[in-house]
C-alpha cells in the first residue's frame, strides 16, 4: 500500500512540476529506468548530474526547481549520482583491487517538493528509501580546510530546523559522539575553484 501511494504521489507531482515549470522534463518511471542507465543517459534525459559530488549538467533545471519550491509550486527533479575512484595512487593497493570493480557507480534519486514538505525517494539493491524534510536550505560557505582545492561550496540540503547553519551540520558530521550529527541530507553540491563561479 505504501508503495502504491508513492507512486501516486509522484504521478501527482510530474503533473503538477509539467504545468506549472518552464522547464518541463517528462522522466521515465522510477522503476523502469534500466539496470545499465549510464552517465550519458543521465545528461541525455535532462536530469541534475553530480559526478564524484560536483555538479556537472542540468544547472537550469536545478535552478528551475529551486526557484518553484520558493515560490511553494509542488514540483519535482531527478538527481543522478556518479562516483569513480579515480586516481589508484590515492588509495592502498589492497583497498584498490578490492574496490575497483564496483565503480563506476551511478546512483538516482527523485526529489518531490509537495508545496510544504520534501521527499526524497531511491531503490538500492532492491530496496526503497523515502525520507521526509520540511525544508531545503541554501549554504554558501568557504572550505572548512586550508587545504581545500576549492575556495567556495554551494550546497542544497534537506533538514527539519529551519535555523540551522553548515557549521552545525558539518560539526555533527566529523563528531565522534554518537547522537550528536544532524539528521539531514545533502542533495546538491557545487564546488567553485579560485576566483571562477
Amino acid at each position: 500500500m505504501k508503495k502504491f501511494l508513492i507512486i501516486i504521489s509522484c504521478l501527482f507531482l510530474l503533473a503538477s512540476c509539467s504545468k506549472n515549470a518552464s522547464t518541463t522534463i517528462d522522466y521515465t518511471p522510477y522503476a523502469e529506468i534500466p539496470k545499465d542507465y549510464s552517465l550519458e543517459s543521465a545528461k541525455a534525459d535532462g536530469l541534475v548530474v553530480f559526478e564524484n559530488s560536483d555538479i556537472t549538467s542540468g544547472q537550469t533545471v536545478w535552478d528551475e526547481f529551486w526557484k518553484n519550491t520558493q515560490d511553494g509550486t509542488p514540483c519535482m527533479v531527478r538527481l543522478a549520482y556518479y562516483y569513480t575512484l579515480g586516481d589508484p595512487s590515492q588509495y592502498a593497493p589492497e583497498y584498490y583491487e578490492e574496490e575497483k570493480d564496483k565503480y563506476p557507480m551511478l546512483f538516482v534519486h527523485d526529489l518531490y517538493f509537495n508545496g510544504n514538505t520534501y521527499t526524497l525517494f531511491y531503490i538500492e539493491e532492491k530496496q526503497e528509501y523515502s525520507f521526509e524534510y520540511k525544508y531545503l536550505k541554501k549554504f554558501e560557505e568557504t572550505p572548512e580546510s586550508d587545504t581545500a582545492i576549492y575556495s567556495e561550496s554551494i550546497r542544497y540540503i534537506l533538514v527539519n530546523d529551519n535555523d540551522v547553519t553548515w557549521e552545525q551540520i558539518f560539526r555533527g558530521i566529523i563528531s565522534s559522539q554518537y547522537g550528536a550529527g544532524i539528521d539531514h541530507q545533502t542533495v546538491y553540491t557545487k564546488y567553485i575553484y579560485g576566483d571562477a563561479y
